[in-house]
């Protein structure tokens, strides 16, 4: 999410996005026949380091034979472009037989505009099993190519067209037959389906032709589990925690059966010693919670085996924990609600990204109510102190895995976090990612890590290389086809992988055509009000924007003030509101409607009931609610009231409305 980095952009069809990663792939040919640019993923999807995989014993009723063909991978689609399906035909691709790898057909791709951006894409079906491995592989050739190649990424997607993940190769300017695949990527939980993509990288011309098409299903991981407390790096902290949450899924082969296996949770001291264990039939979720009062003070590793009914474990993994003495509490952590505490107080960060920080920056944010601030580039003693006299924190921007950073700064006293990673994921990537995490985590044990990605981590993937999480849809262009309530689904996404963490989502205030992606102008008030209270509204604990400096610098011309004022209105109202947001009281007397387009929360505070809805819909929608009492409820920033009639309050909302009501508790 660098400043100096592509973000995600759309095709002009507005039919097939492809997503950051695609767009980082370009530069000069390696070669005639090599891959450009380094976005070559290596490693399968589904391996972990925390993760310790043994030869696959046959489950029971399965000869070893047959659980060794199980692990084959299996193709789930092919085609070398013989039986001319429409679904890859456009006003830029055709099916082409004066060039052809095996039969007597390809797939041209055309483009010579380089301002057009549309994508060959097709709906596979079979490929959205959570946490099932895919790859893509494809032959391809070119002519005429200049300022880019040719490529192929599969995504996939959530019911309401949200991206949720994906994986992308290098592009080529061969002229020869090349392949190019895409390692095993897992299907994210929650994915309606998924795409393979053909594209030319943005600002290309020229030729490609597309041959032997191949999606490959392989066997997942059987074993997944994610601690929902404690969630933050395994530390039991007095006050805050009275037991061990554990979620485990069994996500078995497909000649198999989850009860074909047995799962074992084991908890021993630093010692070795068994303090307690607990043995499951097999099931597709399981959930092992342990009190924790009684536990001494000190280490513990929590040890899940997926083992076959003899008891042969084919996959396991353990989680370290930890159980502090009161004096061992961290000045700043996560609680077990995923909310900051930060020198005792609860502390809900809103903070901005932004390239080299000044003390005007500083001012200008201070003005807009923001509390924190990421610098992109290392901040000067003098500016941290300068964050710090303004009441202000920082995020501090640390992506490597030497700790010279991290024991330089770690007690000054505007840190709230460390910045470790910026859209390289956890899966693919780990062994790049971890070392980052560690760096602070063995250094630095009173903050926080935060990480962004562009694409849905699985949980089991993001414990223990991330503290806090966020994602970054960025889904306003400015044009008919944006879908802004991409905001709702990637935060409650995040939040079902990684139940009871920090989740920090990043909002959009950047004009999307500062970075040449198709951007008509940055998001209005009404759209960064909207995003804002979408993820909300789905538990967000934290929100960053993006980016102060796009926003001083319009594509377009919009001016900085009008931009900042924009986001001074949003997020004064938030901070005004964070302690309410923070608050894990829930309402369930209050009811709405049940509308597809509205997304809406609770909360009890202090003597004051609390309810948030947001319009998902461009179009007014009315919104109907019960609620205890009879008095009117006040809607927030509004200046009105409305009254209760027939036992339900009724009110209407504009397109990408949010309203805001307060109710006394009589």
């Amino acid at each position: 999410m660098n400043d100096a980095e592509d973000r995600p952009a759309e095709a002009q069809d507005g039919k097939h996005p492809v997503h950051r990663r695609s767009l980082l792939l370009g530069g000069a040919a390696i070669g005639s026949a090599g891959l450009l640019g380094s976005g070559l993923l290596t490693g399968p999807a589904f391996a972990t380091e925390l993760d310790t995989t043994v030869p696959a014993a046959a489950p029971a009723g399965m000869t070893p034979a047959a659980a060794l063909a199980d692990t084959t991978p299996t193709v789930v689609y092919t085609t070398s472009f013989e039986d001319a399906d429409p679904d890859w035909v456009s006003d830029f691709t055709a099916y082409d037989t004066t060039q052809s790898r095996t039969g007597a057909t390809s797939l041209r791709y055309t483009r010579t505009d380089s301002s057009t951006y549309v994508f060959a894409g097709k709906k596979i079906a079979g490929t959205t099993d959570a946490y099932v491995p895919f790859s893509v592989s494809v032959w391809v050739k070119t002519a005429g190519m200049q300022n880019g190649g040719a490529s192929v990424c599969l995504e996939w997607y959530a019911e309401d067209g949200t991206y949720l993940s994906g994986g992308y190769t290098g592009v080529t300017q061969s002229t020869d037959w090349i392949q190019l695949t895409v390692p095993p990527q897992v299907a994210p939980a929650g994915a309606a389906y998924m795409k393979a993509i053909f594209f030319l990288s943005r600002g290309a011309t020229g030729s490609a032709w597309y041959d032997d098409l191949t999606i490959t299903k392989y066997t997942p991981k059987l074993l997944r589990a994610t601690l929902a407390a404690p969630t933050y790096r395994g530390l039991l902290i007095p006050g805050d925690h009275r037991e061990i949450d554990l979620r485990i899924g069994l996500y078995p082969p497909a000649a198999a059966r989850a009860s074909d296996y047995r799962v074992q949770v084991e908890l021993t001291d630093a010692a070795g010693r068994r303090v307690h264990a607990q043995t499951f039939a097999g099931d597709r979720k399981l959930r092992y919670t342990r009190p924790v009062s009684k536990l001494a003070y000190g280490a513990y590793q929590l040890r899940i085996s997926a083992r076959t009914r003899n008891g042969e474990i084919v996959q396991d993994k353990t989680l370290p924990l930890r159980k502090l003495r009161p004096d061992e509490v961290p000045t700043t952590y996560l609680d077990q609600h995923g909310r900051v505490r930060h020198n005792g107080e609860l502390y809900f960060p809103i903070g901005a990204f932004n390239g080299t920080t000044t003390v005007q920056n500083l001012n200008d944010l201070l003005s807009a109510s923001f509390t924190t601030v990421l610098s992109y580039q290392l901040p000067s003693r003098q500016i941290l102190d300068e964050t710090h006299a303004r009441g202000m924190t920082t995020l501090f921007v640390h992506r490597n895995a030497d700790a010279n950073e991290v024991l330089q700064y770690k007690d000054h006293p505007s840190l709230l976090g460390w910045y470790i990673n910026d859209e390289t994921p956890a899966d693919t990537e780990a062994a790049t990612v971890r070392p980052r995490y560690t760096s602070v985590t063995d250094n630095d044990p009173n903050h926080p890590t935060y990480s962004v990605d562009y694409r849905v981590w699985a949980g089991d993937d993001a414990q223990y290389v991330t503290d806090a999480f966020g994602t970054d849809p960025y889904p306003i262009f400015g044009k008919p086809t944006d879908l802004p309530r991409r905001v709702f689904t990637h935060t409650e996404a995040t939040i079902r992988e990684l139940p009871n963490t920090a989740i920090w989502p990043v909002i959009q205030l950047h004009n999307l055509g500062n970075y040449r992606h198709f951007g008509l102008r940055p998001p209005n008030l009404i759209e960064v009000r909207n995003m804002s209270w979408q993820a909300i509204v789905a538990g967000a604990t934290g929100l960053l924007y993006y980016s102060r400096f796009d926003i001083e610098q319009d594509s377009t011309g919009v001016p900085y003030q009008i931009l900042l004022g924009n986001a001074r209105t949003v997020v004064s109202q938030v901070r005004e509101l964070s302690p309410v947001i923070l608050s894990t009281e829930r309402v369930p007397q209050i009811r709405v409607n049940d509308d597809d387009w509205l997304r809406w929360t609770t909360r009890r505070h202090g003597n004051r009931e609390y309810l948030f809805v947001v319009n998902l819909s461009k179009e007014p929608r009315s919104v109907t609610f019960s609620a205890p009492g009879q008095r009117p409820a006040q809607v927030l920033y509004e200046h009105r009231t409305i009254e209760k009639s027939r036992g339900k309050y009724t009110d209407s909302l504009d397109g990408l409305g949010v309203h805001l009501y307060q109710m006394s508790v009589i």
